[in-house]
């Protein structure tokens, strides 16, 4: 190549990516990255340090410690952070300081050199992150496109209980003007775009791109040696719960549904990670006397996940009875389904009926625990080719709807600035 053609080739799209989530944080936004990266994008990573599902900081991490590190060929930049804490006072300072300090962070790693070309903004709750990316397009000119996962302002006010019009008409409009100000919205359900739409926002602006799975989220045959295998000893019928442990996930009418299956039944609940409620679920647990069927393993790597599922029979999801969950499809919906497992679920809408719909699994309503409580007895009842079957419908689905290469394929075109 001549100096001529080095000079005036195409340089690699550069990415800000902002999400206050990341790495060691258990989120898509993980894979994303690794993916763009691996693509060839310049990317770097604006989020805050590490601290979702724990009360403090994790282990190594702090606000003057690896605030700034590589990852897997990424540069992350980490934001000054009050840690989510188990108050809601502490959770709100969490999501107002990022902001600010995500802000002042992007502007820092982007003084004096190449600004940008797009800003992606990766948002799970608050949508408050959108500000960040709002500041860089303002500042450097970038194109913002966010990825929304859950809806605000319904998920704030449901979270924190508010009902005061005078605080929910403004939090209504700042999140209007929020919303208008992307120049691309996607959302990761098609039962999205028409609350997003509500905001004067054009229906042109918004695509659906939903959640994938990491690769390692493959079918596994259990092997005894593996530390998953030995962690799960109990049941002759093993259900997992893998996850965030929050309000939102109603854990505890899980707790009550296991509480009512029929005694003659061998079954055995393992519930896999950690968060804001990790301490009353276990409170409720000794409170129905269930330590004998259910176990709280704690949180493990995401790595290692696919071990988990696969010494169990059957995955479980759940979401509390709200409209504004009914109108999602929880990301471990697309993990459960690429490691080819039945599912048993408790949840409306949208996530309910892709399970429906794909064969994939069983379903109860939201909130109903006696008949969750049937489900699994009805599950313990299905032969096992029955079973099998179920999780292999599980995985077309993903194959079909969630592979890697059909949703970074529309990720690709809107990042580029070609229609979705």
């Amino acid at each position: 190549m001549t100096q001529n053609e080095i000079e005036n080739a195409p340089r690699p799209l550069k990415v800000a990516f902002v999400s206050q989530y990341f790495h060691p944080e258990q989120f898509s936004n993980n894979e994303i990255v690794k993916y763009l990266v691996q693509k060839g994008y310049s990317v770097d990573v604006i989020c805050c340090v590490p601290n979702y599902g724990q009360d403090a900081f994790f282990d190594g991490y702090s606000n003057t410690t690896r605030t700034s590190e590589h990852w897997n060929g990424a540069r992350v930049h980490r934001a000054w952070t009050v840690a989510r804490g188990k108050s809601k006072l502490r959770l709100m300072l969490n999501y107002m300081t990022f902001p600010l300090f995500g802000s002042l962070r992007a502007f820092g790693v982007y003084k004096g050199q190449t600004p940008p070309d797009v800003v992606f903004v990766s948002m799970p709750s608050p949508i408050f992150q959108a500000f960040v990316g709002i500041a860089i397009k303002v500042r450097f000119g970038a194109r913002c496109v966010y990825w929304v996962q859950d809806l605000w302002p319904e998920s704030l006010i449901l979270t924190l209980g508010i009902t005061n019009p005078v605080l929910v008409r403004p939090l209504s409009w700042i999140c209007g003007w929020l919303y208008r100000r992307a120049d691309i919205i996607l959302v990761q359900s098609s039962a999205f775009p028409k609350r997003i739409e509500r905001f004067s926002v054009s229906p042109e602006k918004i695509a659906v791109l939903p959640n994938t799975a990491p690769e390692t989220y493959v079918p596994l045959n259990p092997d005894p040696n593996w530390d998953a295998t030995k962690l799960m000893r109990a049941g002759q019928f093993k259900f997992v719960f893998a996850g965030n442990i929050g309000e939102s996930q109603d854990i505890e009418g899980l707790i009550d549904a296991f509480a009512r299956v029929d005694v003659e039944i061998d079954a055995h609940l393992y519930i896999i990670g950690s968060g804001r409620n990790l301490e009353n679920v276990k409170a409720r647990i000794r409170d129905k006397s269930l330590e004998k069927k259910i176990t709280c393993l704690g949180r493990h790597p995401e790595d290692s996940m696919p071990y988990f599922f696969a010494n169990a029979d059957a995955l479980i999801v759940t979401l509390k009875d709200n409209e504004i969950f009914s109108l999602t499809v929880p990301y471990k919906v697309q993990c459960y389904m690429a490691c080819g497992r039945p599912i048993v679920a408790m949840l409306n809408g949208e996530g309910a009926r892709i399970i429906q719909v794909s064969g994939s699994g069983l379903v109860a309503a939201a909130g109903n625990v006696e008949k969750l409580a049937k489900t699994l007895e009805d599950f313990c009842s299905l032969a096992e080719a029955e079973r099998v079957e179920l999780g292999q419908a599980a995985r077309h689905w993903f194959d079909t709807h969630y592979s890697k290469d059909a949703v970074y394929g529309t990720l690709e075109a809107v990042l580029a600035g070609k229609k979705a």
